[in-house]
């Protein structure tokens, strides 16, 4: 259970930078094509309980293949192909490996707005962070971009982690930092700083729960002019108090964390 506990923590910590961005005049659509792009995220933190404090490491790692092909104006339909996915801790992770060659679907805007995701048929409702980072893995971003352009962007998402229903919001302030080269290829470099609240209940492991979080992220992603999406970077911190129902038990978690995506051949 405690592990699971850490576990839980770190999906909330990875999914929440990625889970809404929002761009800014320079007419930008997502380019139709075929991209690779490897995710690799590292969480340290620690967690404590009425027995006592430990600390925890959890290591994440996805190589994930995205087809976009525009159905409509509209409508851009997103494929992505799960080649590598892999957690580990100091007590071991999930069995993901029924999760390798799955695809992901996403109907989206062409400046990357979800409408609709879904996981492969049968998927462990557990694992639901999983469909949610998969399918977010691309930025939202309005049409236009120009260098010292600076918004504001709230998301409201739903999700179940790991038999907890979580509603997480997400507060992101987008400056667009200017020109940058990334392996080779010119981008926009656009900065971002969110704040993150989440909360839910559920159970697990057939224990009841509550849970609520609040954490923040500063970092940036880079996209082309062209629409391709070529990666981002983020440092995370969450602090997060899991209580069980009718019981004087709390757990508290807090944890920082790094994410890293960037595109491969």
């Amino acid at each position: 259970m405690t592990d699971r506990f850490a576990r839980l923590a770190a999906a909330l910590l990875f999914s929440a930078p990625l889970a809404s961005v929002t761009l800014g005049a320079q007419s930008v659509e997502l380019a139709p094509g075929t991209m690779r792009y490897r995710l690799v995220g590292v969480t340290k933190g620690t967690q404590t309980t009425p027995a006592g404090s430990q600390s925890f490491e959890v290591g994440v790692l996805q190589q994930i293949t995205v087809n976009l092909a525009k159905t409509s104006k509209d409508t851009v339909k997103a494929t992505m192909t799960l080649d590598t996915i892999d957690v580990k801790s100091q007590t071991g992770g999930p069995d993901l490996s029924k999760l390798k060659g799955a695809a992901f679907i996403a109907m989206m805007s062409p400046t990357g707005k979800v409408y609709s995701a879904k996981g492969p048929d049968g998927l462990d409702p557990v694992l639901g962070q999983v469909v949610e980072g998969v399918t977010r893995i691309l930025p939202t971003f309005r049409t236009n971009l120009v260098k010292g352009y600076s918004w504001s962007d709230t998301a409201t998402t739903k999700s179940n982690q790991q038999g907890i229903d979580v509603s997480r919001t997400t507060v992101t302030k987008f400056t667009v930092a200017g020109d940058t080269t990334i392996a080779g290829q010119k981008a926009l470099k656009v900065d971002r700083v969110t704040s993150i609240k989440a909360g839910g209940a559920g159970s697990m492991g057939g224990t009841a729960l509550t849970m609520e979080s609040e954490g923040s992220s500063i970092g940036a992603f880079y996209i082309t002019v062209a629409g391709v999406y070529l990666g981002s970077n983020a440092n995370d911190s969450l602090s997060t108090k899991m209580s069980v129902v009718g019981q004087n038990y709390e757990v508290l978690i807090k944890q920082n964390g790094t994410t890293n995506v960037e595109a491969i051949k």
